[in-house]
């Protein structure tokens, strides 16, 4: 399995253009970046309409997203971006937008991945917004690259 895998990478990607790369380099664009940091992600937020980092529906997102486990985060990058993977910059280059929407507790959030944008419900407690953020990506499907 390895040699065929190494024959098609290199007729694909083979020759001098190889040698521009370092190991790392070559592992971070085939596999993606694995330094997740989550606080970075949280810093680099930007909030619309009446959202605002301190609403408590906010709070509460934040409180329940650092609960959630690497695998759980991960299934929210999928949610959000369409890809479980961090750009090669890291997150600093992963702007999430998160904005209010209709609905209230019997409505499940939405993202749209082309733009990183997260509609989230004003739900009337924390344990509805972990129930319904859970289900929703629980239930999503992404596009890969390879």
């Amino acid at each position: 399995l390895y040699n065929a895998f190494h024959e098609g990478f290199h007729k694909v990607c083979g020759g001098k253009v190889l040698q521009l790369f370092e190991p790392n380099e070559l592992q971070a664009m085939v596999i993606g970046n694995t330094n997740y940091d989550w606080k970075e992600l949280e810093k680099n937020t930007q909030y619309k309409g009446e959202y605002w980092a301190d609403h408590p529906t906010i709070k509460w997102f934040w409180e329940v997203f650092h609960e959630l486990s690497l695998e759980k985060k991960k299934q929210f990058l999928l949610f959000l971006t369409g890809s479980d993977r961090i750009p090669i910059l890291g997150m600093k280059s992963l702007s999430l937008i998160i904005q209010p929407t209709g609905g209230g507790d019997d409505y499940l959030p939405v993202s749209h991945t082309c733009f990183n944008l997260l509609d989230l419900p004003k739900y009337t407690n924390k344990e509805i917004l972990r129930s319904k953020l859970i289900q929703a990506i629980d239930h999503c499907e992404g596009f890969n690259l390879v």
